[in-house]
C-alpha cells in the first residue's frame, strides 16, 4: 500500500526500513524521506514504523524464548 504519495513509499518500504535497522519515525524519515513534503502521511507512516518496530522485538522475543527452552 502506498503510504506517501509524494515520494512514492510504501509500507513495505517502511517495514524493510525498520528490518534494516531503523530504531524509529526519524530513522526512516531520513533514510525514505517519508513526511517530508505535504505531511499528510506522517501520522499513518509513525504509527507505521512503531506497529512494526513492536512486532519485530515480539517476534525476536519468542525466538529467544525458544532458544532458551530448546
Amino acid at each position: 500500500m502506498l503510504v506517501c504519495i509524494c515520494k512514492g513509499i510504501s509500507d513495505k518500504d517502511i517495514e524493510s526500513a525498520v528490518h534494516e535497522g531503523a530504531t524509529g519515525f526519524g530513522d526512516v524519515r531520513a533514510s525514505l524521506g517519508v513526511g517530508g513534503c505535504c505531511g499528510q502521511c506522517a501520522s499513518y507512516a509513525k504509527d507505521l514504523v512503531k506497529d512494526t518496530i513492536s512486532q519485530l522485538q515480539l517476534s525476536q522475543a519468542l525466538h529467544l524464548a525458544q532458544e532458551v527452552s530448546c
